[in-house]
């Protein structure tokens, strides 16, 4: 008899399992060989059809048997973990939230006082410049490139502040996005929405009309198992 590969011993002998797998080495024999050109031969594969339908619900059946413990197991422990699992995360973001004001608040702080710095050495040159100006009005040329060379030295300081370093936690820029007018956002950014699509042609058949969409009838063969 053929076996599925790389099947748990268990399963591969587990009698029901070994029954589908018969049924589904005679079904493929018999496909290999099916030819249907009369009425005669439609009917049969027609039968042979239904037989396949009643393999699927049976492997499907055994599947479930199989696999139904084992998934309530792994819903028992997901629903332990998730609780606790759900805490953590929400007291990750609270700490990240937190920590991001606090950089933000420091990067707020940092651009203000360096504005401060940057308005009062403009304010310390254009005084120095007045001067050299009015140095050279009244003649005194060596006190007016003093003062030049004092409004040329005026540079505000780099302000530092910004949050500690801790290892193994980094920030960073993220970039993101919301959708304001729809109407707006060019062609080729959009996506066609075909699940409503696909509601559309089905309810309104050989009177469905969308531009740029072919809309074509297929048959189709729809079996019950025995």
């Amino acid at each position: 008899m053929h076996t599925e590969p790389n099947l748990p011993a268990e399963v591969a002998q587990n009698p029901a399992v070994r029954e589908v797998v018969g049924a589904v080495d005679a079904i493929e024999a018999y496909v290999n060989a099916l030819v249907v050109k009369t009425p005669e031969q439609y009917l049969e594969a027609a039968d042979r059809l239904k037989q396949v339908k009643a393999a699927q619900k049976k492997l499907d059946e055994t599947r479930t048997a199989i696999t139904g413990p084992m998934n309530a197991a792994l819903k028992a422990v997901g629903n332990l973990f998730r609780l606790p699992g759900d805490r953590l995360a929400r007291a990750e973001r609270a700490i990240k939230d937190k920590l991001t004001t606090y950089s933000a608040e420091q990067d707020r702080l940092r651009r203000e006082e360096q504005a401060k710095a940057d308005a009062a050495a403009r304010a310390e040159q254009e005084r120095l410049a007045a001067l050299a100006r009015k140095a050279v009005e009244s003649g005194r040329t060596a006190a007016a490139e003093r003062h030049t060379e004092r409004a040329a030295a005026v540079v505000a300081p780099v302000i530092q502040r910004e949050a500690p370093k801790v290892a193994g936690v980094v920030g960073r820029e993220v970039w993101n996005f919301k959708v304001e007018n729809p109407a707006l956002v060019p062609r080729e950014y959009l996506m066609v929405d075909e699940s409503k699509i696909r509601a559309y042609v089905r309810a309104m058949k050989a009177d469905a009309k969308i531009s740029g969409v072919r809309i074509y009838k297929e048959e189709q063969i729809a079996a019950g198992s025995r």
